[in-house]
Formats: C-alpha cells, sequence, structure tokens
C-alpha cells in the first residue's frame, strides 16, 4: 500500500485544496511543502504560497507532475522503457506505415520530455523509437533531471542541507557509477592477437581514468604557461558569475534569495554560454586571439560559475579584460554586490606564483578532491568532488574546456604511436613532443598557438568501419544506410598514419537484463 501523507492539521476547508496540490509529488516532497506551508503565518498566506509554488515547479518542468516518481527504481525504468518500445512496435504492426506512426510517436515522446529526434532517416528515426535501450538512456536522464528541478526550486540544495546537489541525484549517480564499474568489469574484450581485457582495464589506461585526465589537463596548463612566458604574453585568471536572480540560496546562511526568479543551474549554464558567444565575437572582431581553459562548476545551491585562466599578447591584455568585464556586467550591474562578484579578475605575475597553480584546485576539486585537504565550504574533498560530478551528470554541463591551441585528439593519437616511423621527417619533432609529454612544443611545431585548425600540420583521421572478416562497411544498430565513421589514426601532408589497428569483439558475463541498464 502507498504511503499517504497526514494532513490532519490542515484546515478542514483547505484539505481537499492541499491534497490537490501534493498528491502528483513523491511523499519526501510532499512533506517539504507541508513543512513550508505551514511555516505561513496565515491561512491566505499558506495558501498563497502553495499555489504559486507548485503552478511555479510545474511551468519548469519538461514532464507532467504524474510522471515524478522519487523512488523509481531502475527495475522500474526497464519496465517502463520496455512498455514503450512495445507501444512503438505494435503501432507499426497495426499501420505498416512508418510515416503514419511517427505522427503519433512524436507527440508521445515530447509527453516524455525527450526532445524528438531530428536528422535522421525514416528507418533510423522509427528504429531509435522501437528499441528499449534509446528509451531507458532519455528516461533516466528526464527523470533526474525533473526531480533535481523540484529539490532546487524548494531550496533543497544549498551548503546547510545538500551542498551542489540534492542528496537524491547524488545517491543515484553513486548508483549509476557502480553499475558502470560492474559492467566494464564484466565486459572481455578480445583482440585479434587473442588478447582479452575487461573494459574496467582498458579504461584505466586512458582519460577516462580520473588521475590521468588530471595529469593531462595539469600538463596542458603547463605547456600553454611555458608557452606563454617564452613568448611575453600576460596570464590571467578570470570568473564569471550569474547576476543575483539565478541564485536560489545566499552563500551565508543557505536561506532562500528573495531575488531569485525561479533560474535552475541550466538557465545559468546558458546565461554565461550566451555572454561567452558575445565576448568572442567582440574578440574575434578586434583581432584579439587568446588561449587557455575554462572551468564551469557550481557553487553552493548549484548555480554554475566559470573560471578562465587565459593567456594573451601583453598589449592586448587590458582590452580583452575589458570586453569580459563589460559583458559579464551587462545585466543588472546595479544590482547590490555586482561590482565585488560578478567579475573577478587577477593578473598573474609569474614572479610571485604559477599561472597553473591557480586552476590546480579547481581541477582537482571537480575531478577527484584528491591533493586538497578541504572544499570551499569546509567539506570533504573527495565527497564534494562527487557530488560535482553528479551535478554535471544531471545538468549535462562540460566540465572543462580548452580555449584555443591545438587539437587534443591529434596530441592523443600520437602519444599511442610506438616510433614516428610512419611520419614523413618534418613532423616527428610533433611526434616526439607529444611522446614526451611537452605540450609547449608541439603547440608550436603544429604551427603554433594561434594557429587555425585548418592550418595545423596534423589532423584526426576518421575512416568507415569495416568488418576485417567479411569487408563490409558497419552500419548503425539503427539503419541498415548510417554508415559508422571512426577515428583510426592521423593525417599529414596528404598521408594517413594509422595509430589504431586492432579489431576488438565484446562479450558480457552478465545477464541480458543487466546489460539493458547500461547508458552513457
Amino acid at each position: 500500500m502507498s504511503e499517504v501523507i497526514d494532513l490532519s492539521n490542515v484546515d478542514w476547508d483547505d484539505k481537499a485544496f492541499v491534497q490537490q496540490r501534493l498528491v502528483c509529488f513523491p511523499i519526501p516532497i510532499q512533506r517539504q511543502l507541508l513543512k513550508q506551508y505551514f511555516a505561513r503565518p496565515t491561512k491566505f498566506d499558506r495558501n498563497t504560497f502553495l499555489r504559486v509554488t507548485v503552478k511555479d515547479i510545474t511551468d519548469k518542468l519538461d514532464i507532467p507532475l504524474k510522471e515524478l516518481r522519487l523512488n523509481l527504481t531502475e527495475d522500474d525504468l526497464r519496465e517502463e522503457a520496455k512498455r514503450y518500445a512495445s507501444a512503438v512496435l505494435a503501432l507499426r504492426r497495426q499501420y505498416l506505415n512508418d510515416e503514419l506512426v511517427l505522427e503519433s510517436i512524436r507527440p508521445m515522446v515530447g509527453q516524455k520530455g525527450i526532445e524528438p529526434l531530428e536528422g535522421y532517416s525514416l528507418q533510423g528515426e522509427i528504429s531509435r523509437y522501437s528499441d528499449k535501450n534509446w528509451w531507458l538512456r532519455r528516461l533516466r536522464r528526464v527523470l533526474r533531471k525533473n526531480l533535481e528541478v523540484v529539490f532546487h526550486h524548494l531550496n533543497y540544495v544549498n551548503k546547510k542541507r545538500s551542498l551542489y546537489c540534492s542528496n537524491n541525484t547524488l545517491k543515484a549517480r553513486i548508483a549509476q557509477k557502480q553499475y558502470q564499474q560492474e559492467f566494464l568489469a564484466n565486459t572481455i574484450a578480445t583482440n585479434e592477437n587473442g588478447e582479452s581485457f575487461s573494459l574496467l582495464e582498458l579504461s584505466q589506461k586512458g582519460v577516462a581514468d580520473p588521475k590521468i585526465r588530471k595529469g593531462e589537463l595539469m600538463m596542458r596548463a603547463r605547456g600553454f604557461e611555458e608557452l606563454a612566458k617564452s613568448h611575453g604574453h600576460q596570464s590571467a585568471f578570470l570568473t564569471i558569475t550569474c547576476p543575483s536572480k539565478y541564485h536560489r540560496a545566499y552563500a551565508t546562511t543557505g536561506d532562500e534569495n528573495p531575488n531569485w526568479q525561479g533560474f535552475t543551474p541550466l538557465d545559468g549554464q546558458h546565461y554565461l554560454n550566451e555572454i561567452w558567444v558575445l565576448i568572442r565575437s567582440k574578440l574575434s572582431r578586434l583581432n584579439i586571439p587568446f588561449y587557455g581553459f575554462r572551468v564551469s562548476e557550481p557553487q553552493h545551491d548549484g548555480t554554475p560559475h566559470w573560471h578562465l585562466l587565459l593567456f594573451v599578447e601583453a598589449h592586448l591584455y587590458q582590452d580583452m579584460v575589458e570586453v569580459m568585464r563589460e559583458y559579464a556586467m551587462r545585466e543588472d550591474s546595479e544590482e547590490k554586490g555586482a561590482g565585488e562578484h560578478r567579475f573577478k579578475e587577477v593578473k598573474i605575475d609569474p614572479n610571485k606564483g604559477s599561472a597553473t597553480g591557480y586552476i590546480a584546485k579547481y581541477v582537482s576539486k571537480n575531478i577527484d578532491g584528491s591533493d586538497l585537504d578541504s572544499g570551499v565550504y569546509g567539506e570533504d574533498p573527495k565527497d564534494a568532488a562527487c557530488r560535482v560530478d553528479a551535478w554535471a551528470a544531471c545538468w549535462g554541463i562540460r566540465q572543462f574546456q580548452q580555449l584555443g591551441g591545438c587539437s587534443v585528439t591529434v596530441w592523443r593519437e600520437l602519444r599511442r604511436l610506438k616510433n614516428a616511423m610512419q611520419l614523413p621527417e618534418k613532423l616527428k619533432d610533433i611526434f616526439k613532443a607529444a611522446d614526451k609529454g611537452d605540450w609547449k612544443n608541439f603547440i608550436e611545431k603544429m604551427g603554433g598557438v594561434f594557429c587555425g585548425r585548418k592550418e595545423q600540420a596534423i589532423h584526426p583521421y576518421y575512416e568507415l568501419s569495416v568488418d576485417q572478416s567479411t569487408g563490409e562497411v558497419k552500419t548503425t544498430l539503427y539503419c541498415e544506410t548510417e554508415l559508422t565513421k571512426v577515428l583510426k589514426g592521423v593525417t599529414a601532408m596528404g598521408k594517413a598514419i594509422v595509430t589504431r589497428f586492432m579489431q576488438w569483439r565484446f562479450e558480457s558475463k552478465l545477464a541480458p537484463s543487466f546489460n539493458l541498464e547500461f547508458c552513457e
């Protein structure tokens, strides 16, 4: 029997109204709403709060309130995925015309908070809608995001209650990663030489492993810094923060921010992306090139802000900073604290400190929390890193981005080569720089830090995926006309250099029903 919330303390003539507003929420959220309801001093205030809050939450959701089920298990999600896929297959059998089927399916997809597909062939689109794995991945993502919208709206996410993300989202992310570990450990990849490894072993050799990922980011940051020193470029550490209306709670107390206008962390990220597009366009028009890194991380209530480690020619430094300041302060510039918090500039003096040192703690904080004694708010740094990871996964926010510089894909592919024998003589120095982990010299040999991607000496090389035993070009699971391309190596001076030789086959030790859970 499902749990029912206790409304015995609600005025008798308000019970029907309160129950109608609460019933669509999971029980823990109902309790929180009821607690806030009783905190209002008068009958009018209580009912107004509940009516307005529920409406505001409803307006922010991608799905109807009745779809919000906090305790929905992975088994439940799998059953739903199977049901929707079966419904599509039933429609296909009924109509025998996929074009007619799509007219019925697309509205159903939208009602579930999933963006209908675009850019695929008729067969490719309808085949995806017929696949329970496709449904499972998207249903899970939509459910987690919309639940987090509710927790964020009710001020569950702040330094006093649940840092960076709700505990619900953190638990879901931990469970997902534990599953992924088990899936990878029990999936065996065997190459054409008969060598077998678990996918977990293989993942620990690349940037999917947090330690390797962090090490590579720091290596590139140091390389940029060394390059800047050798060319006399100025470095800066800049921070851009959202206006007050994007922040759910005060940073000092965790209390509700009266200036908040219902925005989610994803709205804050969209705001930052929009002003960044304007900044880059203006700097491009002014011919002010720069390079470096951007880190997107949450403040205590999940609102994102950006840290930028940038390098620019010394005579252009002030112009670059002023352009960024102008756009960062353009919206609500008169509000209290805007001048102090919205845009911060640290002009780095190499005689007093390392540019890489400024970004090191943010890289560590957002990956694994190692090398830190405590977090920003005094929390355990490893726990904070887990929460940041859950926050980024829930909202779909990219945490790190290289700005300018050379192709990281080329860098990684060259590091896969055993030697430079396949490379033309002029390009062997590039291989040597990559092989030694010398990002500075790699960039210079590739054409320089301000060299456009098309003008760089080496480019990634992709080709159609071919089954070596049959010679057939591989296609996607969904459509025989959707040919698959894979990264095979690099190309330079009209010559393709293959860095990926092996053909792999995969075998899972797990039951097929377990494999259905795997995503992302």
